[in-house]
């Protein structure tokens, strides 16, 4: 059985990450790019109709900036590893020619770099204020009876 955090962080960078950037009007070559994303590039409006529109904006652009800053603080292999995947879409060979690798040793050390990553995201979502109800916890796992 595959590792569930793993999993889950895959599934997130497949899946979620893609969606997320849609809505704070990013690209993915924001998350490897120096681009500071401390600014908010939405202004708030006073329009009701608009509000749910621009929480869902906001709590985007603090989940980019979790990502980022979450990929920053990783060990440098890791994060070239998750962004050549993730970001660059490229295949298990020809990141392991880019970074000079076997590429049994990035598919074995793959799932310890998700979990890393699982670990990093939550923390730096928590340390960027977002509330406990809102926060993605990648590192859930369901018990399985």
């Amino acid at each position: 059985m595959k590792d569930q955090v793993a999993n889950n962080t895959r599934k997130f960078f497949k899946n979620k990450v893609p969606e997320l950037l849609a809505y704070a009007g990013y690209s993915e070559s924001v998350l490897i790019s120096s681009h500071d994303l401390s600014a908010p590039k939405v202004s708030s409006s006073n329009k009701n109709s608009a509000e749910s529109l621009i929480f869902r904006v906001d709590m985007s652009l603090q989940y980019v900036q979790a990502i980022k800053l979450a990929l920053n603080t990783m060990p440098p292999l890791y994060k070239q590893v998750i962004e050549l995947t993730y970001f660059k879409h490229l295949k298990m060979f020809q990141i392991a020619q880019q970074i000079g690798y076997a590429e049994r040793t990035i598919a074995n050390s793959k799932n310890k770099m998700l979990k890393e990553f699982a670990i990093r995201f939550f923390a730096m979502q928590a340390r960027l204020g977002i509330e406990d109800k809102d926060i993605i916890d990648l590192t859930k796992i369901k018990e399985v009876a």
